[in-house]
C-alpha cells in the first residue's frame, strides 16, 4: 500500500478507535441513567423498536455498498464528473428508499399487538415508534449519501469526528433531560435532532472539501452504468436480507414468543457486545477503502497474503474477546445493572458465540465487497435467513431466549461458515480453501481449551460473591492468560511477525524518537 493509503488508514483507525471508546463510555453512562430513571418496560420497547427498524432498513437493498464500490475508481482518479453522476443517482435511489421504509414502517403499526407479547403498561407506544421511524428514514432524506465519497476516498475519519462530536452532545443532553424530567419522549427527540445535525453537517463538509463535484451537478450515468449498479445491488440485496434476518430479528421473535421484557434484559448484554464489536470493527473499517484500491492495483497472490494477515488478526482479537465475554458478561451486568438483569451462563455463551461468528463473517464480508464478489453464492443468504427464522421460533418455544440466540448460530454454521470462505478463496484468490479450514479448526479447539480452564478459574474467583475487586482480578486473569497462550502458539508464524514489525515501526519507533 502507498504512503497516502497507509496514512488515511491510520487516521481512519485512530479517529474511529478513539471515537468508539468515547461512544462506549457515553453509551454506558446514558444506559445507566436510563435504567435508573425509567422502568424496565422502556428499555424493552427501545430494544424492540430498534430491531423492527433494522428489519425495515432491508429496503436499502445493498445500494450503499454497490455505490461505494463503484466510487473507488473515479474518486482515486479524481474523475469528479463520474463521481457527481454517481452521487446524483445515489440521491434519487435513497429518496425512494426513505419513502419506502417510512411507508412500510407505518404499515407495521396495526400489528404491534401481535409483535409485543405481554404488552407493558406504557402510554405513547405508537408515538415512540413513529419517532424511531422518522429517525431511521431521516438519514436517507438528509444528504447522508454524500458520505459515500469519504468512504471511497479513505477519509471516513472526517465523518467519524463529526459523529463523535454529535454523540457527546446527544449523550449530555439525554443525561440531563432524563435526570430532570424522566421523560422517554425527550430522550427520543434529542436522538432525532442530533441525527439531523450529523447528516446535514457531513453533507456540508463533503461539499466544502470536494467543490469540483458541485461543478458537475448536471452529470448523469448512462443507462448501462445504472444497469450495472442495479445488478450489483440485486446480488447484494440477498446478502443484506440474510444479514438482517440473522442479526435484526432476534428481539422481534423474543418479544413475540418469550415476552417483551426479555428484550430489555437482553439489550444490556447486546450493548456490551456491540460496544466491543464497534471497537474491533474499526480495524477492518479503517482499511476497507484501502483494500478497494489495493485490489485494483495488486495481483491475487498479494491479496491472498494480505487476507491471511487480516484474518489472523481478526481471530486473535475476536477469539480473546469471545473468551472474555463468556467469563465476564454475567458478573459485569450484576455489578453494573443489578442482579435482576443477569441472564445466566448459557445465554452468555450463546451471545458470545454469535459475537465471534459475526466477527469472523465480517472479515469475509469486507474482502467479498472490496473484491466485488457480489454475485457468487447470491442465493445463500436467503437459505440462511429462512432457516434462522424457522429455527428461532421452534427453539424459542423450547428453550426461550437461549433457543432464539442458538438458532442464529446454527443457521450460520449450516451454510455461511463454510460456503463464504470457499467463495473468497476460489473466485477472489484462485486458491484452495482447505488450509484455511484446517487452521480455523485448530484455532477453535484452542479457544475451547482456554475457555474450559478459565470457567473453572471463574468458579473459584466468584465462589463467595461478585465484587468490583474480584471482577477486576478475573478480568486480569482472562487478559493475561489468554494472550500468553495465543503468543505461545502463534509467535513463530509469519502473520504474527508482520504485525509485530508494524507495531515496532509505527508505535515504538515514534515514541523512541520523541524521547531522544
Amino acid at each position: 500500500m502507498g504512503n497516502s493509503r497507509l496514512k488515511n488508514s491510520a487516521l481512519n483507525f485512530a479517529s474511529g478507535f478513539l471515537g468508539r471508546v468515547l461512544t462506549i463510555l457515553l453509551n454506558f453512562i446514558v444506559r445507566t441513567i436510563f435504567i435508573h430513571c425509567l422502568n424496565e418496560a422502556y428499555l424493552s420497547v427501545n430494544g424492540l423498536y430498534s430491531n423492527i427498524l433494522t428489519v425495515l432498513s432491508l429496503a436499502e437493498l445493498g445500494f450503499g455498498s454497490a455505490m461505494v464500490f463503484r466510487m473507488y475508481a473515479p474518486v482515486a482518479a479524481k474523475d469528479y464528473q463520474k463521481t457527481a453522476a454517481l452521487l446524483h443517482f445515489y440521491k434519487k435511489i435513497y429518496a425512494i428508499i426513505g419513502a419506502v421504509i417510512f411507508g412500510l414502517g407505518l404499515c407495521v403499526i396495526p400489528f404491534m399487538d401481535y409483535i409485543i407479547k405481554d404488552k407493558p403498561d406504557v402510554s405513547g407506544l405508537t408515538l415512540y415508534y413513529i419517532l424511531f421511524l422518522i429517525n431511521t428514514t431521516i438519514s436517507y432524506w438528509f444528504a447522508s449519501y454524500k458520505a459515500s465519497v469519504l468512504y471511497a476516498d479513505q477519509k471516513e475519519y472526517i465523518k467519524t469526528n463529526v459523529q463523535n462530536a454529535t454523540t457527546i452532545l446527544q449523550s449530555v443532553l439525554q443525561i440531563v433531560l432524563l435526570l430532570i424530567f424522566r421523560k422517554y419522549l425527550l430522550y427520543l427527540l434529542v436522538q432525532l435532532g442530533c441525527n439531523i445535525i450529523l447528516n446535514l453537517y457531513v453533507a456540508h463538509l463533503v461539499d466544502k472539501r470536494y467543490p469540483q463535484i458541485r461543478e458537475h451537478q448536471d452529470a448523469r450515468l448512462t443507462s448501462d452504468e445504472r444497469g450495472q449498479i442495479k445488478k450489483d445491488a440485486e446480488a447484494l440485496v440477498l446478502s443484506r436480507f440474510g444479514h438482517v434476518a440473522l442479526n435484526g430479528t432476534d428481539n422481534i421473535i423474543i418479544s413475540a414468543v418469550v415476552g417483551v421484557l426479555w428484550v430489555g434484559r437482553l439489550s444490556n448484554y447486546t450493548l456490551i457486545c456491540d460496544s466491543v464489536t464497534s471497537v474491533l470493527c474499526q480495524i477492518t473499517a479503517a482499511i476497507t477503502g484501502s483494500l478497494g484500491n489495493f485490489f485494483a492495483t495488486e495481483d491475487k497472490h498479494a491479496g491472498y497474503l494480505l487476507f491471511r494477515k487480516i484474518e489472523f488478526l481478526n481471530f486473535w482479537l475476536y477469539g480473546f474477546s469471545f473468551i472474555a465475554l463468556v467469563t465476564l458478561l454475567d458478573p459485569f451486568v450484576q455489578i453494573w445493572a443489578g442482579g435482576r438483569f443477569v441472564l445466566g451462563l448459557p445465554i452468555s455463551i450463546a451471545i458470545a458465540i454469535n459475537f465471534f461468528v459475526a466477527g469472523y463473517m465480517n472479515t469475509l464480508w469486507v474482502f467479498r465487497s472490496t473484491l466485488g464478489l457480489f454475485k457468487q453464492g447470491k442465493f445463500r443468504p436467503i437459505l440462511v435467513a429462512i432457516l434462522n427464522i424457522v429455527l428461532s421460533f421452534v427453539l424459542g418455544k423450547l428453550w426461550g431466549v437461549f433457543g432464539v440466540l442458538f438458532a442464529t448460530f446454527l443457521s450460520r454454521a449450516s451454510i455461511s461458515l463454510w460456503y463464504d470462505p470457499i467463495i473468497i478463496h476460489k473466485y477472489g484468490f484462485g486458491v484452495s480453501a482447505k488450509p484455511f479450514f484446517t487452521r480455523y479448526a485448530k484455532r477453535i479447539l484452542l479457544l475451547l481449551v482456554i475457555l474450559e480452564l478459565l470457567l473453572w478459574v471463574r468458579e473459584m474467583v466468584f465462589s463467595t460473591e461478585i465484587t468490583v475487586l474480584n471482577f477486576i482480578a478475573m478480568a486480569a486473569i482472562v487478559t493475561i492468560f489468554t494472550n500468553i497462550v495465543f503468543w505461545l502458539f502463534y509467535h513463530g508464524c509469519e502473520e504474527y511477525s508482520y504485525f509485530k514489525m508494524i507495531f515496532r515501526e509505527r508505535v515504538i519507533a515514534p515514541i523512541k524518537r520523541k524521547l531522544t
